[in-house]
This record gives C-alpha cells, sequence and structure tokens, in this order.
C-alpha cells in the first residue's frame, strides 16, 4: 500500500511539475516581499466596496483560489465560473473578510472547494458513466502491480466516489496535508486519513481492473 501511494504520488508530482507553477502561500509570498501592510490597505477598501481593491484582492488570490476548485472539478470553465462566485460571495458578505492573509485565503479556498464538491454531485446526478469506464467499487482484481500513465490514473479517480476523490485529488494535485485538508472540507482529520488510505486502495483496485481489460 505504502509503496502504490509513492509511485502514483511521484507520477502526479512530475505531471503538475511540468504543467503548472509550484504553488506558494499567499501568506509566505506577503511575508518575502514584505507587502503584509499592503494586504491590509487592500482588505480596508474591500470592505467599503471599492472596485480597485477589489480588483486587487481578486488578482491577489485567485490562483490559489482556481487550483483548488480545478482540482475537484477537472474543468477549466467551470473552476473559473467556481472562482467567479467565490469572490462575489466574499465581496458581497464584508463580514467573511479576514485581516490576516493566511486566513482569508483558507476561508477562500473552503467557499470554492465546497462549491466544487457540490457542483461535481449536480454534474453526476446528469451523466451516465459508460461501459468503458470500470466500476471500482465491485473490483476484486488481485494486488499486482498496475502498470498505468498519468491520464488513467486521472480517469480512475474520475471515478472513484465524491469522499475519496476529492481527498485524493487535493492530496494528489495540490500537496495538501492531511490536516490541511481537514480544514478545507470541515471534517475530522482521522476521517481524511482513514478515507485516503481507502481511497488508494480502491484507486489501485480500479487501475488494475481496467488494465484487465486491455
Amino acid at each position: 500500500m505504502q509503496k502504490q501511494h509513492f509511485l502514483i504520488h511521484n507520477a502526479f508530482t512530475t505531471f503538475l511539475n511540468k504543467n503548472m507553477q509550484p504553488y506558494v502561500a499567499i501568506s509566505e509570498l506577503l511575508r518575502y516581499t514584505g507587502s503584509m501592510n499592503n494586504y491590509r490597505h487592500i482588505v480596508k477598501g474591500v470592505r467599503e466596496r471599492n472596485a480597485q481593491s477589489q480588483m486587487m484582492f481578486y488578482d491577489l488570490f485567485v490562483r490559489s483560489v482556481f487550483r483548488t476548485a480545478f482540482t475537484i472539478v477537472d474543468n477549466e470553465s467551470e473552476a473559473e465560473e467556481i472562482v467567479q462566485d467565490t469572490m462575489l460571495k466574499v465581496f458581497d458578505r464584508i463580514d467573511l473578510i479576514n485581516d490576516d492573509a493566511g486566513g482569508m485565503e483558507r476561508i477562500l479556498r473552503r467557499i470554492a472547494s465546497n462549491a466544487a464538491i457540490d457542483a461535481t454531485r449536480r454534474r453526476k446526478r446528469d451523466v451516465f458513466l459508460t461501459d468503458e469506464i470500470p466500476d471500482c467499487e465491485d473490483s476484486d482484481a488481485d494486488e499486482d502491480e498496475p502498470d498505468c500513465s498519468i491520464e488513467e490514473i486521472k480517469e480512475a479517480i474520475a471515478t472513484l466516489p465524491d469522499t475519496y476523490r476529492n481527498i485524493l485529488s487535493l492530496r494528489l494535485f495540490e500537496e495538501m496535508s492531511f490536516a490541511e485538508i481537514a480544514e478545507l472540507l470541515a471534517v475530522n482529520y482521522s476521517t481524511v486519513r482513514v478515507q485516503y488510505v481507502r481511497g488508494i486502495a480502491k484507486l489501485k483496485k480500479c487501475l488494475i481492473k481496467k488494465n484487465s481489460y486491455v
């Protein structure tokens, strides 16, 4: 199980390093650039509903919010829509504004992740899986190590139940810690760990079963 985790994790890390810029926490970026005071000025303007401050706020957080949404929905236009809705919600409810940049980022990512999870649930009610996609839940495949590509891993994760898919995506794509995922999804830390281990097991079975059809 541990070996399988490292194989899948390393595959995703390689993919991300080629296709996405490394993520840097907003709070770390602000400390490095010495612009914490500027952030407080932006927040003050957002509370006053100043359009220029809202745009600066948007530019500051859009990347991390988009990554969180895209990781779950795996659709660029859908993720962009979630980002817009997330920002508008915060601008409309200034009680959500946090004077700490790191705290503000966590609030935004939690709103975005909840919206993304709701979007995937709505999508699943409208879309029926074809026979080409294996049924991962009922797989009784053996424990051989699956030989699979990045795309096959992504497709297999997409077929998992929401709980496993979201946690695996946040862990593998975003490289978030279990504690960060627990906070983002508002669930217990131990629950995240258990669901992650179960999700990896189901993912492995899914990949083995799919490869057995080839």
